[in-house]
């Protein structure tokens, strides 16, 4: 069978232009996170832009807008290093017998012949099955704070580049994007340019964005598809399934 294809991810920015989003009280407790992430000064953990979901305020693993937060890989729930080493660039960070983010630990990779085994929809990468979106078991945003909370689809995150002002700041000493919505311009988030991990390296951090959809991309299988930005743009876009991205929820 074909084995999986290694690749680094690829810059391909569309470029935008720059205006805003934010949020909204959500009286519904469905929403309120098991891991209380930043509250909008309103009481509220979700921002409403006035899309088709509202948006967290913050990074699954974080307390404030600017924190990374952790990084998983794509249907994964759990981080390969120690906990509260997300942003440490040291080789003494990983759990024992993991050793970075790569193919030979991913969840969902048989290490024997470097296949998937789940989420997969072409043999030559794998098991077939007809799972496309992720399952609530394997959606992270849904594993750590529960309720209606889910990693956002690829439509979604298409809605909040189509739909929103995109401008590339510094908020409390952290280069990252905010987002700002065109129907209440007192609505916004603040997306930090976190990076991404690959095998034991932490890359990206300060410049590039990128953030996990709940999605795979069905052509390439061992991909799923993010959200990439940087300081000229932002697009949507695929990676290997095994890096660590952080995630950023949405709920109803």
């Amino acid at each position: 069978m074909r084995r999986i294809i290694y690749l680094l991810p690829v810059v391909a920015v569309l470029c935008i232009g720059v205006q805003s989003c934010c949020c909204d009280r959500d009286d519904d407790n469905d929403s309120a996170p098991v891991a209380n992430p930043a509250k909008q000064p309103n009481g509220d953990y979700a921002v409403d832009l006035g899309l088709s979901v509202k948006w967290a305020t913050c990074n699954v693993g974080a307390t404030t807008p600017e924190e990374y937060g952790d990084y998983f890989a794509w249907g994964d729930t759990t981080t390969y290093y120690k906990p509260g080493y997300a942003q440490d660039k040291s080789l003494r960070i990983w759990k024992q017998d993991e050793t970075g983010y790569e193919w030979s630990i991913y969840k969902y990779c048989n290490g024997t012949n470097n296949t998937l085994t789940k989420y997969c929809n072409n043999g030559d990468y794998g098991n077939i099955d007809s799972d496309t979106i992720l399952l609530p078991v394997d959606d992270v945003a849904h594993s750590k704070w529960g309720g209606n909370w889910r990693m956002p689809t690829k439509a979604e995150f298409k809605e909040l580049l189509d739909s929103c002002d995109w401008e590339f700041i510094t908020q409390n000493d952290v280069k990252g994007l905010k987002v700002t919505s065109r129907k209440d311009s007192s609505q916004s988030i603040f997306l930090p340019a976190a990076g991404f991990r690959d095998e034991i390296y932490l890359k990206g951090f300060g410049s590039f964005g990128y953030y996990w959809s709940g999605m795979l991309n069905t052509s390439t299988p061992y991909r799923a598809w993010a959200l990439l930005f940087l300081s000229s743009g932002s697009s949507m876009y695929y990676d290997n399934r095994c890096y660590g991205y952080p995630v950023r929820p949405v709920c109803p």
